[in-house]
């Protein structure tokens, strides 16, 4: 029996943003039940594997062409509308997009509701989003569904030795709390930094005081643009005297196999979708802390918004936690995807 043949457009699964991840898990999760095939739509360039930026319009269509269905996971509002006018409104094909962010926080969101709304399945990954884009006049079927899947631990490649050996370091002052957060690359948005890397700096700066010691490890998975602006916060570790228990690590790791060695994860954004980095951790059973920018699941800790003095309170709060939850355990997965590709 032929396998349907479904087309993931987005951020290459070579990739080490939370999209690419998640993509990654889903084509290794559905790959005896589908026949795969990619469109990268990324700025970096993977050999073997077509990128709609090399402008090749003909291998685009005919990629869309000899798909049963289109999957749409594009980061980028724009992107992901010249994907769905392409596939879904000019070529009929059966079409499904998931939005992995706030739509609410891009620019002509009444033009995305529109679009969206011609497609046969929207995927939106938290409730903030799925107010903002469901039409109820539109036969598109809306639904809210965290973008998660388990990692899979045998796949995560080991710390780096130099990651491993500060950890060890940090383990060595006894009752000490390591906390981790992360970032794709460092970007502003609504000129504030969008990852929260000052509000963890201000953090460790004023846990310095508190009796049991806290380090920091901040990975910074693609560094080019902002080398400069992780150096003047190198240079206020240093003149606090606290250099030494913080780590900004610019490249790319396993942050399964981070989150794993840590005892708290924080997610210090100032906007989200459904944060892949949170939904791990809590399924590894550790403690996490994030801004309430917008719904997060159960079992996390939040902060206020772009407030230091919260995030330090949350931090002292759940410094003696031990356990995590978690809302996806005992979801089949599988069963969930299938549905969602099945035809109506």
């Amino acid at each position: 029996m032929r396998k349907e043949k479904i087309l993931i457009i987005g951020p290459a699964p070579q990739n080490t943003g939370g999209i690419s991840i998640h993509i990654r898990r889903l084509i290794s999760m559905l790959g005896d039940e589908y026949e795969f095939d990619v469109v990268d739509d990324g700025r970096n360039r993977w050999p073997g594997v077509f990128n709609v930026r090399s402008l090749n319009l003909f291998k685009y269509i005919g990629k869309i062409l000899t798909a049963d269905i289109v999957h749409v996971h594009s980061g980028h509002f724009l992107l992901r509308l010249f994907h769905v006018i392409i596939c879904r409104i000019l070529l009929r094909k059966y079409t499904i997009v998931t939005v992995h962010r706030d739509p609410q926080i891009e620019r002509h969101l009444n033009l995305t509701r529109y679009v969206l709304s011609r497609c046969n399945r929207v995927v939106v990954v938290n409730e903030n989003g799925y107010n903002a884009l469901k039409n109820d006049k539109s036969k598109c079927q809306y639904v809210k569904l965290a973008a998660f899947l388990p990692p899979i631990i045998d796949d995560e490649p080991s710390l780096p030795d130099e990651i491993e050996k500060k950890i060890s370091e940090f383990r060595a002052d006894g009752k000490a709390v390591l906390m981790v957060s992360n970032a794709s690359k460092l970007v502003r948005h609504n000129d504030q930094d969008l990852y929260g890397l000052d509000l963890c700096v201000d953090a460790i700066v004023n846990l310095k005081s508190q009796t049991i010691p806290y380090y920091l490890i901040f990975v910074i998975a693609d560094n080019i643009d902002a080398q400069e602006y992780v150096k003047s916060y190198k240079a206020i570790l240093v003149s606090a005297g606290v250099d030494e228990r913080v780590v900004i690590y610019e490249k790319p790791l396993s942050f399964v196999r981070l989150a794993m060695a840590s005892d708290v994860v924080l997610r210090t954004t100032n906007t989200d979708g459904d944060a892949i980095s949170i939904r791990e951790a809590l399924y590894l059973g550790k403690p996490v802390i994030a801004s309430d920018v917008v719904e997060r699941p159960a079992g996390v800790t939040l902060f206020q918004n772009r407030d230091s003095r919260s995030l330090i309170d949350a931090i002292v709060k759940v410094t003696n936690a031990t356990d995590g939850s978690h809302e996806d355990a005992g979801i089949d997965y599988r069963k969930i995807y299938k549905l969602i590709y099945k035809k109506h």
